[in-house]
């Protein structure tokens, strides 16, 4: 099954804005433009140029509580993904390993391909921190063979 591509802009419903605990809502509004400035930068800068990009973000006032749980950061990139047109998996992949380094966690994006026959030649990105696949399911990677390995430690 090829990984899911995100086809339009969503709003955020603003009764689900308002439905989450405060630390989630400011969560997933921090986490918004992080993903469209990785979106907008995979789109006209090579994937190097936008990891030294990201590197100057660094600099920026941009807090993520140390104790949330990597389930939350998780959560948060896919919510805000929903709304980012077009917010591939790299760019998901990306965004979550900026938000786990800002909680002191390190992790790894890994960047596969397979050749299925029915679907073609196909590339996936996703995140390993402190053992746990995130980002995608095995059952999603079946088939993938890792070609590169982006580490990242934490801020």
């Amino acid at each position: 099954m090829p990984p899911k591509r995100n086809p339009g802009f969503r709003l955020i419903p603003l009764h689900t804005l308002a439905s989450l605990p405060t630390s989630e809502r400011d969560l997933v509004l921090r986490t918004l433009p992080l993903v469209v400035a990785i979106r907008m930068a995979l789109w006209t800068l090579s994937l190097r140029r936008v990891g030294r990009l990201l590197r100057l973000f660094e600099r920026l006032p941009f807090s993520v509580p140390i104790d949330l749980p990597v389930s939350r950061l998780e959560w948060a990139v896919r919510a805000a993904s929903r709304r980012v047109p077009l917010a591939s998996c790299l760019t998901q992949a990306l965004a979550l390993q900026f938000l786990l380094a800002r909680t002191g966690r390190s992790s790894e994006i890994h960047i596969g391909v397979r050749n299925d026959a029915e679907a073609g030649f196909q590339s996936h990105a996703w995140v390993q921190c402190e053992g746990q696949l995130l980002l995608s399911t095995p059952y999603e990677l079946a088939g993938y063979s890792r070609l590169l390995e982006l580490g990242a430690r934490p801020d």
